[in-house]
């Protein structure tokens, strides 16, 4: 199984999508995760949030896409909690 990768400010997570998983975290339930491929050729599964789960299936995410995942900081959301705020692009590979 692939490494998780850790979402840091200055450290974008850009490579090709090679699929998509889950697993059962011992405190937060089901996660789903995408696995991608960066170009040192190691493989690296990614959790996805609400919003990078609904970018993914919005911009028709799918193996061989290129994907630039970008954590831009922490933002404080209306409700006044403060959640993490990225960047999705996917690239479609025609």
């Amino acid at each position: 199984m692939p490494a998780i990768w850790k979402h840091e400010v200055d450290n974008p997570l850009i490579g090709t999508i090679k699929g998509f998983s889950n697993f059962e975290h011992d405190r937060f339930g089901p996660q789903e995760t995408v696995i991608v491929e960066l170009e040192s050729g190691e493989r690296v599964s990614a959790i996805l949030n609400n919003y990078l789960r609904s970018g993914m299936q919005i911009q028709y995410a799918e193996v061989g896409d290129l994907v630039l995942i970008q954590l831009l900081g922490k933002e404080k959301g209306t409700n006044g909690s403060t959640f993490n705020k990225f960047n999705l692009v996917v690239e479609k590979n025609q």
